[in-house]
């Protein structure tokens, strides 16, 4: 008897693994595996999300009109090019569905965040990846992967998994020397951490350009993973073509008002990214001193590699943490066994992160 088949380009795509969250037996557990804010979202946001019980019996406003003018209001950006979705991920996937198809190539970095090539494959498009030099991204090996059947090139920046960026010079060098018919996503979710005086998240460039688009995200900092709220600036014409591609009523009625609340309460904003510098180069020095090979990051993560030195291979370390309730994240989907995938946590979780290592490695 017959059955419904899928497209054969989609049995190459393998699910995306979010983070583990949970470990059986251990009862207090530390998520350090999703890049999540520590410290969740501000008092006043989860006050107005607590609140928005009373419109729970009515459709959301599809066109997310208050959150699009909240947003326009505090960047400084024209309502008209601003669209949100369900996460970052709805507008990154609905990018590549309408500009890739099977034949197509678009192009990510060697070390990709693992939702590109899935957006990309699910279109029937090939996945490009330009080498890295030492996990630094670099415009040349993009440049260098461009082809006739070249459409889309997505960038993580900065890089999640390898905390990487690219100064505003490289992005806007990259963008002059690609051809203006393919199109340059510049991922930011994590924009609000970078501490590097020469990064900017390109706002200006896809102001002036017709083939650009930036998106962000409430996941990370704002501390409201849980709602799934991304938004994106681009070009009239591209926010027009993702409207019509969009789910209707993708971005809750909760999560609309309590990104709105978050975006004013700046103050916890500044009190997160200010635990995170103070935390990040710690952490990295000190598990440097204990023989990890660290790599520098402008994240609210840490990517170390476990060389054999340490005599102690990844996937120990990972159960011993695990075990007393500290959960990482595994680099095995990326390719990268021999690595691990530290989030900055809380004071408690990261003295009990290095507290555990010294006693391991020492």
């Amino acid at each position: 008897m017959s059955s419904p088949k899928p497209n054969d380009h989609l049995n190459i795509i393998q699910p995306y693994k979010g983070g583990k969250r949970s470990v059986p037996g251990v009862e207090k557990v530390y998520k350090l595996s999703a890049n999540e804010n520590p410290f969740g979202a501000s008092n006043s946001a989860m006050k107005v999300f607590k609140e928005s019980f009373k419109d729970l019996g009515f459709y959301p406003d599809s066109s997310n009109s208050d959150l699009v003018k909240a947003l326009g209001d505090y960047y400084g950006l024209e309502g008209n090019r601003i669209i949100c979705g369900c996460g970052s991920d709805e507008i990154l996937h609905l990018l590549a569905r309408i500009y890739l198809d099977k034949g197509d190539e678009a192009i990510v970095f060697e070390n990709a965040f693992a939702l590109y090539p899935l957006a990309i494959q699910s279109t029937g498009a090939t996945v490009v990846r330009a080498k890295e030099n030492n996990f630094k991204p670099e415009i040349d090996t993009i440049l260098s992967n461009i082809t006739d059947n070249t459409k889309a090139i997505f960038i993580a920046n900065p890089n999640n998994p390898t905390g990487s960026i690219l100064t505003i010079d490289e992005i806007t060098e990259l963008h002059s020397e690609i051809p203006t018919n393919i199109l340059m996503v510049v991922d930011a979710a994590y924009a609000e951490y970078v501490r590097n005086q020469n990064y900017d998240v390109g706002f200006g460039l896809a102001k002036r350009n017709e083939n650009i688009v930036v998106t962000r995200t409430f996941s990370k900092v704002y501390g409201l993973a849980g709602l799934r709220v991304g938004w994106a600036y681009c070009p009239k014409e591209i926010k027009d073509m993702l409207y019509r591609m969009k789910i209707p009523f993708s971005v809750n009625v909760a999560a609309q008002k309590t990104a709105i609340q978050a975006l004013k309460d700046q103050d916890h904003i500044n009190f997160s990214t200010k635990h995170n510098g103070l935390w990040l180069p710690k952490l990295s020095e000190s598990l440097s001193h204990l023989g990890f090979v660290v790599l520098p990051s402008e994240c609210n993560f840490i990517l170390m590699q476990c060389p054999e030195s340490l005599g102690f291979s990844a996937s120990h370390i990972y159960e011993l943490l695990s075990s007393k309730g500290l959960i990482l994240r595994q680099m095995d989907e990326y390719g990268l066994p021999d690595f691990l995938r530290l989030t900055i946590g809380s004071e408690e979780a990261n003295n009990l992160v290095l507290s555990l290592l010294e006693d391991l490695i020492s």
